[in-house]
């Protein structure tokens, strides 16, 4: 009875946090995994994604998105996670970052884009996915605190693998809810505009995207089923931009960008 309720208690407080709006500029909401946890829980799902994608063996596309995502960070609120980026084979347009700053971005996505500022935007969003920890939040919402304290303590490898694939592999993307993706596009804003690259980027990405889930919806089934797109978020991302301070962005030289993508 004594675990029971002891069991209880962390549930009470997931009901709780379903339950509360989400402060757009609050990347400390309340988490019951700690910080080591989460940074365990990563690379236990590193493990297994990377058992079940393929990472690109290409140093130097690796090389030019590691570089891309080191600048993002300049931007974020805090990093409190050693970040990695690597791209993977799949011809899907998508990115998606895991518990503990790793940040996975699909060769589908370097081909997409049509410049550095494009990639930069979806990496942005990642990033501060992995920055407001939204990946274990969402997951113990989802299943409770448990399971996820039972994941980072290797109890059940199983069910790590199968979550990993069903969360983040190509058998599907983690769905996060409507605040968390909001916050991710947020704070993705800001960290484009402090790191240097112009935010407009997301909205005309987001609509290229938009227009591209029209004409060829299958290459573009695990971004809306992760990231739904929709007008009133566009149009929210296009206000947090016109409230930012008006500054000018330097350009971006996109001949690296366009020669990365020529080797894939």
């Amino acid at each position: 009875m004594r675990f029971a309720k002891l069991l209880l208690l962390p549930l009470l407080a997931v009901g709780l946090i379903a339950g509360c709006a989400t402060n757009m500029g609050d990347i400390r909401g309340f988490n019951l995994i700690s910080l080591d946890q989460e940074r365990e829980l990563g690379n236990k799902f590193a493990a297994e994604i990377e058992k079940q994608q393929q990472v690109l063996n290409d140093p130097e596309v690796q090389r030019y998105v590691e570089r891309v995502g080191r600048r993002l960070l300049t931007g974020t609120r805090e990093v409190q996670f050693d970040f990695a980026f690597k791209v993977v084979k799949d011809d899907s347009v998508n990115a998606f970052a895991i518990p503990g700053g790793r940040v996975y971005v699909q060769t589908g996505l370097l081909k997409a884009a049509e410049s550095e500022t494009e990639l930069a935007a979806v990496m942005a969003h990642e990033i501060n996915h992995a920055v407001a920890r939204h990946g274990t939040r969402q997951m113990t919402q989802q299943y409770g605190y448990s399971l996820v304290l039972s994941l980072v303590l290797g109890d059940n490898p199983n069910l790590l693998a199968q979550l990993a694939a069903q969360l983040f592999g190509k058998a599907g993307m983690m769905s996060y809810s409507r605040e968390f993706e909001n916050q991710a596009d947020f704070l993705g804003v800001e960290t484009m505009a402090k790191a240097g690259y112009n935010p407009q980027g997301m909205v005309t990405f987001f609509r290229k995207l938009d227009s591209m889930g029209q004409s060829n919806p299958s290459s573009l089934a695990k971004f809306f089923s992760s990231h739904p797109l929709t007008s009133e978020r566009i149009q929210r991302v296009q206000a947090e931009i016109a409230d930012l301070p008006q500054k000018s962005y330097p350009a971006v030289d996109n001949a690296e960008f366009r020669r990365i993508k020529g080797r894939l």
